[in-house]
C-alpha cells in the first residue's frame, strides 16, 4: 500500500489476498476501518479463500464497535445502519452473524463491551451469543 492510512479498494483487496503478509502499519485495522471502502472490506471478509479473512471480519465489527463507543461520531448512525445493511450482499454466515450482533448491539448500545468489538473477541468466537453483543 502507498498509504496505509487511505487505502484504495484495489489495495485493500491485494493485501487481503496475500499470503503471509503483515499489517500495513500500525493499527492497520483502524485505518481500514475509517478507509470508507466498506464494499472491499465485505468482499474480503465473506471470501473463504482470502487468506486474510478472518483479520477483515475483525475489522467489519471495530467499525460497528468504534461507533457506537464514540456515540457515532467516528461515523454517523445512518451511515453504520447502512453499512450493517449491505451485508446482505453476502451469504457468509460470519456477515450474517456480525449484522445479527451489530443490529442487537445497535438497538442497546449500553452492552457495548470493548474487548469483544474493538479487540477482536467477536469475530473470533461463534459460539458467543447474542446476547453478550
Amino acid at each position: 500500500m502507498l498509504n496505509p492510512w487511505n487505502p484504495s479498494p484495489d489495495e485493500i483487496r491485494q493485501w487481503a489476498y496475500a499470503d503471509g503478509v503483515v499489517e500495513p502499519c500500525q493499527d492497520g485495522d483502524l485505518a481500514l476501518s475509517w478507509s470508507g471502502h466498506e464494499r472491499a472490506l465485505l468482499e474480503c471478509a465473506s471470501d473463504e479463500r482470502c487468506p486474510n479473512r478472518s483479520y477483515f471480519v475483525g475489522v467489519l465489527y471495530l467499525i460497528i464497535g468504534d461507533a457506537v463507543r464514540t456515540g457515532f461520531s467516528s461515523k454517523p448512525r445512518p451511515v453504520v445502519e447502512g453499512f450493517v445493511s449491505r451485508g446482505d450482499e453476502y451469504g457468509h454466515a460470519d456477515i450474517r452473524r456480525w449484522q445479527q450482533r451489530s443490529r442487537s448491539l445497535l438497538r442497546c448500545p449500553s452492552k457495548f463491551e470493548y474487548e469483544q468489538w474493538c479487540s477482536g473477541v467477536l469475530s473470533l468466537s461463534r459460539w458467543v451469543t447474542d446476547d453478550r453483543a
